[in-house]
């Protein structure tokens, strides 16, 4: 497919991209229907676009609507005992092929299953799929710049406040503060998103007014369970953290394992 980069981008600009996806423990997980109605309802409330895992909940989504989507694949590796995502250039051409406009990557320095740094894949899919756009998801300041400087066309704070190196530099989940210096240093290079706990509509606001182009936001729309577990901590005073079941694919729970 040829992709007129910029008008994609414009297009999602001001905007928010509603992440669609299930996990294998969450009581919504079937074989895809309920990720492609999501992304129905996604797009009749005025969604810009979407954040897809899979290249068949890829394919799925994007015979169901007319709006861009951000693909990318979650993987297990044993070997480094976590999920990367989208972490080979096999995996990117796989999300691009079922209709994925949009590529995203765990852009940080840290090891893949290779021992590489995960961001060296940016080179690979500028190269191989010069037509896609590449979603950096990056956990500090300086990996948004390095990602742009390897090639990627956007920078999402989806790793601040995860990363055991972000939290030793203070970033924290979420974090205005560092979107707005993205947005201040970064944004004539590359197109800044804010993505992670974005739980309201005024938070959604305020990201736009620290600079952001465009959100991403998922389970406070999309894990019905999780926006339930919301309203019973807070009943229950907080005796439980609803955000630790949100945050599960970060360690070592996936129905997708390579070795």
């Amino acid at each position: 497919m040829s992709i007129d980069k910029k008008a994609l981008l414009d297009s999602m600009r001001g905007g928010m991209i509603v992440s669609c996806q299930t996990e294998p423990h969450d009581p919504i997980h079937n074989d895809g229907r309920t990720v492609v109605m999501m992304a129905r309802a996604a797009e009749y409330g005025g969604a810009v676009g979407i954040r897809a895992n899979k290249p068949e909940q890829v394919a799925a989504i994007h015979a169901a609507v007319n709006l861009p989507i951000v693909g990318l694949h979650k993987i297990y590796y044993d070997t480094v005992g976590t999920i990367i995502m989208t972490p080979t250039i096999e995996h990117a051409k796989a999300l691009y092929d079922a209709g994925a406009q949009i590529i995203a990557l765990d852009a940080t320095q840290l090891p893949n299953h290779k021992g590489v740094p995960r961001c060296d894949l940016i080179k690979e899919i500028k190269k191989e799929i010069p037509d896609a756009l590449i979603f950096a998801d990056i956990d500090s300041y300086e990996n948004a710049e390095h990602a742009i400087d390897l090639g990627a066309d956007i920078v999402a704070t989806t790793c601040m406040g995860i990363t055991k190196e972000s939290k030793a530099l203070g970033y924290k989940r979420p974090d205005y503060g560092a979107v707005a210096r993205m947005a201040k240093g970064l944004r004539e290079r590359a197109f800044v998103v804010m993505e992670g706990n974005i739980e309201y509509p005024m938070d959604a606001v305020k990201a736009m007014y620290m600079g952001a182009d465009a959100i991403v936001v998922g389970s406070a729309i999309t894990r019905p369970h999780l926006i339930v577990r919301k309203f019973t901590d807070a009943l229950n005073r907080y005796t439980t953290d609803w955000h630790k079941d949100e945050m599960i694919w970060f360690g070592d729970v996936t129905e997708n394992k390579a070795e």
